[in-house]
């Protein structure tokens, strides 16, 4: 379901629950990248390192697949995104 701002009703307010919830999940998820990176300098057993550094990468494509989320519920959004990331 797209989230049209202009429409009035209850397809609003659940687009709109579910931005907010998938944007408090994108910041859960870099909130725990930056927690697993400190991890990662701090460890010195190898097999732990690898295993938070597959756990950190793993976060990785979570953070991508909200953010094409959030762009596909959100075309104000998408559209700002995309102009941050074009290449000139």
């Amino acid at each position: 379901m797209a989230y049209n701002p202009f429409e009035e009703g209850d397809n609003e307010l659940e687009g709109s629950m579910d931005l907010e919830m998938i944007r408090d999940n994108l910041i859960s998820e870099l909130k725990s990248i930056n927690e697993y990176e400190a991890q990662v300098e701090m460890l010195d057993n190898k097999e732990a390192t690898d295993t938070i550094e597959q756990i950190l990468e793993d976060k990785k494509v979570h953070v991508a697949k909200l953010i094409k989320l959030i762009k596909l519920l959100d075309p104000v959004q998408a559209e700002k995104l995309n102009n941050e990331f074009k290449v000139e």
